[in-house]
């Protein structure tokens, strides 16, 4: 049996001003420092024998307590990076409705095929996280820990738990939980754990 922990970046500051990062990047704010040392101790206590990261400077942060509490050294690949918005990064939503209204609707008309301005879209990232599931799940190990992004780690969630596209893209993915997915059985099995305390049954439902 595979086990894959999937982890969100901890909190960034634009998150905080919800600033559209994609491949652009700011700094954790201390609450996202917090989470990324809550997600090493949890991790530190399952035996992780591999641990997987996007290049991206937030989940580099976030990384490195884990590293330090699992005593494993991070691989980074660029396949778990977050969903390229282009032109969007750094903006607001609210502003980019204002300025770009169509192209907006046009993403909410099609939200797994449209690509803002030199982006990507879901398909894009299923194109290239799907193969390195694969490669994970026929290698030799049993506890491996994906450092990510939200949009990705719902991606990662549609392909390991075989659901579709709808199904994930309204899934809340905050920066304080981490995932767990259990491959070798009939059936997956996921579990999740939110600032450090489980695991619950299922997937995150949110009440915020």
């Amino acid at each position: 049996m595979t086990s894959f922990f999937l982890v969100r970046h901890g909190e960034t500051e634009w998150n905080v001003e919800r600033r559209i990062q994609g491949w652009s990047d700011s700094p954790l704010t201390p609450v996202g420092r917090a989470q990324a040392e809550v997600h090493g101790r949890l991790l530190a206590t399952h035996g992780i024998d591999r641990v997987l990261a996007s290049p991206l400077g937030r989940t580099k942060q976030t990384v490195a307590p884990i590293v330090r509490e699992t005593k494993v050294a991070a691989e980074y690949d660029p396949r778990l990076r977050e969903v390229c918005m282009g032109e969007w990064s750094g903006r607001t939503s609210q502003e980019i409705q204002s300025s770009c209204a169509e192209q907006w609707q046009a993403r909410l008309d099609d939200p797994e095929g449209y690509r803002p301005p030199n982006g990507e879209n879901r398909l894009d990232v299923k194109r290239r996280v799907a193969p390195l599931l694969e490669e994970l799940n026929n290698a030799p190990h049993d506890q491996i820990v994906l450092v990510s992004h939200g949009i990705t780690i719902r991606v990662l969630l549609e392909l390991l738990l075989g659901y579709s596209d709808e199904e994930t893209r309204s899934l809340s993915v905050p920066n304080d939980l981490v995932y767990c997915v259990e491959l070798g059985s009939a059936d997956p099995i996921v579990r999740h754990y939110l600032s450090g305390k489980g695991p619950f049954e299922g997937l995150f439902i949110s009440e915020r």
